[in-house]
């Protein structure tokens, strides 16, 4: 259902006035959260809903705001925890586990259903402190360990309320986490330090068979013109909607003139802030539903040539010299492999401005500072040694503010793109709309709207996918809860109210 506002128009002019108008509409039927503290997860298929065709699709000066499809089938839930195959396995092959925590299921009001933990014992309510006494910490309680981290902050002396008992509660959970801390941080050194030996190992090879622009791993060489990111990275829309923009003007040509023009390399340090113009963007870009935008954004040949350079790490990463690297098994980190200068250029050439136009006033940050992007694949026979470990992926939120999620093929059926709603929202958990990845097009969206991948029913897919975060402004005076749950105003402990 498409839906315009009766007696309204959207008002002409820039991009922005346009978002003026679509937040103001979205403020008009936010909803109000109820539990600030639960993370809700709605997982398995919805009812069936109509979804628009691409032809409904809209240019981004209409109101397009997409609602409909019905609740989530209570009778095709599962847990999370055992959809990614064995209990246990960290890096079990198939499913569509998400990878965090074991959670339960717990029936809540209305249609939805709430994930809580189970408990560890039979006397869940009490724990032992070091002396054997009982105490009132426990070291278990996100919650709690969240109230004593709070309250040494806001406090002096903060620990003279408590019993001994629970102060050494606290300090052995407190050097729990430093140990688990230290050990992750170990062990990712030493996984990064496999990934690149093994680069350096494919990189000789290739070298032996000839080399060359065209050899597999030429890629691993960033662009040092705007004329091989136009040629040979961007679609060529892609390329029209950016370059045609004020900062670029005149690039391209010989004269002296462009020579004002940022150069790639201080794009890719991040040395610049790019601003696009917001003319080239409606013309290049989707509006799918509310928050989530489409444009064609990569090459059909450099998505290729990505794709077969995970593919080739990820084989040669099954060789027993490099098998507990689990490469297959986790989603490629782009960083790890030599790629880390193509999250650079999208971040900085395509997030950052486009986020700027379209997230700033809904997603409440000045700027994005952070990215990470990696390869994550899906097939109908899950495989680690094609770096496809799973099926589908269950309804959740990322990590992130803004997501950059753009389709590297190859050829396969089902692996649709669903979105059930902004947390926070009263469309939280509803089918909102689908998309059906396509070579090379991006969709940009916020990263707490809530989204699921539908199973693969032929061939491998593949998605490469950037995560943009906010820590010098969101992050830095939200505290998780109010994040996740996009929970806005200046009552928040991290805020400057009580900060």
């Amino acid at each position: 259902e498409t839906r315009t506002p009766p007696q309204e128009t959207a008002p002409t002019g820039t991009l922005m006035s346009r978002r003026s108008y679509q937040l103001s509409t979205r403020r008009a039927r936010k909803g109000s959260i109820s539990c600030p503290f639960i993370l809700l997860q709605f997982v398995g298929a919805a009812t069936p809903a109509v979804i628009p065709s691409r032809s409904h699709h809209h240019r981004l000066q209409l109101p397009l705001l997409v609602r409909g499809g019905g609740p989530v089938s209570s009778a095709s839930r599962e847990m999370s925890s055992n959809a990614g195959g064995k209990k246990g396995d960290e890096f079990a092959i198939g499913g569509g586990a998400i990878n965090e925590k074991e959670r339960l299921y717990a029936k809540g009001q209305g249609t939805a259903e709430i994930m809580t933990s189970s408990p560890a014992d039979d006397e869940p309510n009490r724990v032992r402190s070091s002396t054997g006494t009982s105490s009132s910490f426990d070291p278990n309680s996100l919650s709690h360990s969240l109230h004593a981290a709070v309250g040494m902050d806001r406090y002096p002396n903060y620990l003279s309320r408590w019993s001994f008992d629970d102060m050494d509660e606290l300090e052995a959970s407190l050097e729990r986490q430093l140990r688990e801390v230290r050990q992750q941080k170990q062990s990712i050194r030493e996984r990064r330090d496999g990934i690149a030996l093994l680069i350096r190992n494919i990189v000789a090879e290739e070298k032996k068979k000839g080399g060359g622009n065209g050899c597999l791993t030429s890629i691993l060489e960033p662009p040092t013109s705007w004329e091989e990111v136009r040629d040979n990275i961007l679609d060529p829309q892609a390329s029209d909607a950016i370059f045609k923009s004020k900062i670029f003007r005149g690039v391209f040509k010989t004269s002296p003139n462009h020579s004002s023009s940022p150069s790639v390399e201080d794009v890719l340090n991040g040395k610049v802030s790019l601003k696009l113009d917001p003319a080239q963007l409606e013309v290049w870009m989707e509006q799918e539903m509310f928050d989530v935008y489409s444009f064609p954004l990569l090459s059909t040949e450099f998505c290729r040539r990505v794709r077969n350079l995970i593919r080739r790490t990820v084989s040669d990463g099954e060789k027993e010299e490099f098998k507990h690297l689990n490469l297959g098994r986790r989603p490629v980190d782009l960083d790890t492999v030599g790629l880390g200068w193509v999250n650079d250029l999208l971040f900085h050439l395509v997030i950052r401005p486009l986020s700027q136009h379209l997230f700033t006033e809904t997603e409440e940050f000045q700027d994005l500072d952070w990215r990470q992007g990696y390869i994550a694949g899906y097939s109908v026979n899950p495989s680690a040694p094609a770096a496809t470990p799973r099926q589908r992926l269950v309804s959740h939120t990322d990590d992130s503010e803004v997501t950059l999620n753009i389709g590297l093929g190859d050829e396969f059926e089902g692996g649709a793109l669903q979105f059930r709603g902004l947390r926070g929202t009263d469309e939280e958990g509803r089918l909102l709309g689908e998309f059906k990845p396509q070579l090379g097009t991006a969709l940009l969206h916020a990263g707490r709207h809530l989204h699921e991948v539908t199973p693969v029913t032929s061939g491998d897919r593949y998605a490469f996918i950037i995560w943009a975060r906010s820590w010098k402004s969101l992050r830095n005076t939200t505290c998780p809860c109010c994040w996740l749950n996009r929970k806005q105003g200046s009552t928040c402990v991290c805020g400057p109210r009580w900060n």
